[in-house]
């Protein structure tokens, strides 16, 4: 548990006088933050046009929830170019909302007509916004991303900022106030490349999630983080099926003990899409799609995030839209697990014959495509590729 004594006593003398607060890196004046409704900040990234790159300046980047938090880029018309290109690639699935996605951002690729290191250094962040100084008392963060490559730790979405090791007993951590990324190694649970979500809490606790699952180029992803005093939910949807529940904590006491009870610490600074901070330094830069970025200041349900999930494909067990043997495949290599459930077809929480009857009862079905009943011979090929199966988890 962390002590809040220094901490807290800026808040209150910022509440107090309500006069801006003066940050020390970077040098900006934040007026306070007024109240806000449930969306605190809304990146859509449809300013454009396809091919142009975020321009200099700031307020380019637009905040449509209107409250005022507009990113901006570091540098697009000097070296080291920082711009991110706004590309018509966007997600297949609507927003619930009805409003049209034409356009995403790709932080990674060189800019046009100029050479920004091979890509890697592309960011869009806020400077002297209001959001900076907002207390949430629980928090929703969503975006979609599509990641152009794998490897390395790229942040998607952080809070900047190095909160813990200026308080007295305190510990000092390099660790930013909230990072959704890609992890470049196996941790956790030596799955390698996993979407990770580490934050700290009210009272100065760090925690983290973590889906599961390798990440894979190339392909739309959709999250969503959930936050409230006791309970943090990741939800995943990929290009078909519903947002799934990856991992949860709950019971937690994610409040902070001196304040009005918020969830995530206390810390001025920016918010930033496309690169992370660790130790007060920027960071982990994407190599990916990033669209439709939104901060609520509630916990949303799944009924209520961004985009509208379509429909998956029984036996469909890993998630390319087709029944075919890459997804019988996935079923035999989990066979009795009750820990990976990609292939949980039939939804009693372990990988049985029951998921492989779902499997073979769908196969040859795609998206958009009515059920295809296998051929007699394909049907008797993978009964007996079950047989096999049977055989040699007995003999284990």
């Amino acid at each position: 548990m962390r002590n809040h004594r220094s901490r807290q006593m800026i808040i209150n003398r910022y509440r107090a006088a309500r006069l801006p607060l003066v940050l020390v890196a970077p040098f900006l004046a934040i007026p306070p933050a007024e109240s806000q409704a449930a969306t605190a900040a809304y990146w859509r990234h449809e300013e454009g046009p396809a091919g142009s790159i975020v321009p200099d300046g700031s307020n380019t980047v637009l905040d449509s929830s209107g409250a005022g938090n507009h990113m901006q880029t570091f540098s697009s018309a000097n070296a080291p170019f920082t711009a991110a290109t706004y590309s018509s690639n966007v997600s297949p699935l609507a927003l619930r909302s009805g409003l049209p996605n034409d356009l995403s951002l790709d932080f990674g690729a060189n800019p046009v007509g100029t050479e920004d290191g091979g890509g890697r250094n592309d960011d869009n962040y806020t400077a002297g916004k209001p959001i900076q100084t907002q207390l949430f008392t629980a928090m929703t963060v969503e975006l979609a991303f599509n990641m152009n490559e794998i490897g390395g730790f790229q942040t998607l979405f952080g809070h900047d900022g190095k909160p813990l090791g200026d308080a007295e007993g305190e510990i000092d951590s390099p660790v930013a106030p909230l990072q959704i990324k890609v992890r470049g190694d196996d941790f956790p649970n030596a799955i390698p490349n996993q979407l990770f979500i580490e934050w700290i809490d009210g009272d100065g606790d760090i925690h983290s999630l973590a889906s599961g699952e390798s990440a894979v180029a190339g392909q739309w992803v959709h999250l969503a983080f959930t936050l409230t005093d006791s309970a943090a939910e990741l939800w995943v949807a990929g290009e078909t099926g519903d947002y799934l529940l990856k991992d949860a904590i709950s019971g937690e006491d994610f409040a902070g003990a001196l304040g009005p009870g918020e969830v995530t610490i206390f810390e001025p600074a920016g918010f930033s899409i496309g690169r992370g901070m660790f130790n007060n330094g920027v960071t982990d830069w994407s190599d990916a799609l990033i669209d439709e970025v939104r901060i609520s200041d509630v916990a949303l349900t799944p009924d209520e995030f961004l985009f509208i999930t379509a429909p998956g494909i029984d036996g469909d067990y890993n998630g390319d839209g087709s029944v075919n043997a890459a997804d019988y495949t996935v079923w035999r290599d989990t066979l009795d697990s009750t820990t990976e459930l990609a292939a949980d077809g039939n939804n009693n929480s372990v990988i049985d014959s029951g998921d492989y009857t779902v499997w073979s009862n769908n196969y040859g079905a795609s998206s958009g495509s009515a059920v295809a009943v296998p051929e007699p011979t394909g049907v008797a090929l993978f009964t007996g590729l079950l047989l096999a199966t049977s055989v040699l988890h007995r003999r284990k």
